[in-house]
């Protein structure tokens, strides 16, 4: 393994690429943007996400916070307590401490330091979160041994593209854990959250990242998915080789469409034409289903 602080020149497997260096290179192809250049997104949504990083969410922040508190490594944070950065003029804590100058100020000087501000029941939160992690039998095996935080850079022999992926976690045997937070662990509502975020992509391009490089000759992935919320289940996930080769599929559609995309300078939106549309399925059905009964209140509370 090397050592780079900013995007290496050279193909490999470097631990120390900083979080933002990584996302905002312009010069290389990640999975999350092969998911955006193919259905159900756009080639024009890549582009726009690619040129336009997110702000900073709330949502994001915690996450980084649950993988720094599970995998020991990560962002660096600024915790921020009620009792004294959310306080009022009369030196009372506030109802809301996050809307208070003190706090505001804080998280902005947190910002611009680099880190990452979070309150402290987010911080305990985190800590509760890794512990159940830590107790589970499956989990903490996973975590024996290896590395975090590895950043893989490989140019694609077919297209020349620069292809990369940030492994949370490399085991020496060549295992690849990759922790999700998530609303749900039960095993049928991880099902449909992983098929959402086409999570056998992003297994299949992490698979064939570590077997490229020569780190393992045949890799397998685990996902570690843990929910949010007390008791903060977990469930520990693997894809089948079905599922896996679709991914594959897909991965190569969306580097082949970026080589070409990018050769021509051309990023399309979903069509140039007019669509012609018909009735959903469950409208040609007698009765009304679920999410049919939910749209028509919705519209009766617009019109109400």
């Amino acid at each position: 393994m090397s050592r780079s602080v900013t995007i290496p020149d050279q193909d490999g497997a470097y631990d120390g690429v900083d979080e933002e260096s990584y996302h905002s290179d312009p010069t290389s192809l990640s999975v999350s943007g092969a998911k955006l250049l193919l259905p159900p997104s756009c080639p024009a949504k890549f582009r726009h996400a690619r040129d336009n990083p997110q702000p900073p969410r709330r949502a994001f922040d915690f996450g980084h916070l649950a993988h720094r508190m599970v995998l020991g490594a990560g962002s660096e944070f600024t915790v921020l307590d009620p009792a004294i950065h959310g306080l009022k003029k009369d030196g009372q804590v506030a109802d809301n401490p996050r809307a208070t100058s003190t706090w505001k100020n804080a998280e902005s000087e947190a910002r611009r330091a680099g880190r990452i501000p979070v309150s402290v029941e987010e911080w305990r939160t985190a800590e509760q979160m890794a512990e159940k992690v830590r107790a589970h039998p499956q989990a903490r095996e996973l975590f024996t041994d290896g590395q975090p935080e590895l950043a893989l850079y490989h140019r694609d022999p077919e297209t020349g593209v620069r292809l990369r992926g940030r492994l949370d976690w490399l085991r020496n045997d060549g295992t690849i854990i990759d922790y999700k937070t998530c609303q749900s662990a039960e095993p049928r509502e991880i099902e449909r959250a992983f098929h959402k975020f086409s999570y056998h992509m992003q297994n299949a391009w992490y698979v064939d990242l570590v077997d490229a490089l020569g780190l393992s000759s045949n890799s397998l992935l685990c996902f570690v998915a843990q929910e949010k919320v007390p008791p903060y289940e977990v469930t520990v996930v693997e894809y089948d080789q079905d599922a896996i080769a679709v991914g594959r599929e897909r991965n190569r559609e969306a580097i082949r469409l970026y080589a070409e995309l990018m050769q021509r300078g051309e990023w399309p939106s979903y069509t140039s034409e007019t669509i012609t549309i018909s009735l959903p399925a469950w409208a040609a059905k007698p009765g009304i289903d679920t999410a049919a009964a939910d749209l028509i209140n919705q519209l009766e509370g617009l019109t109400a």
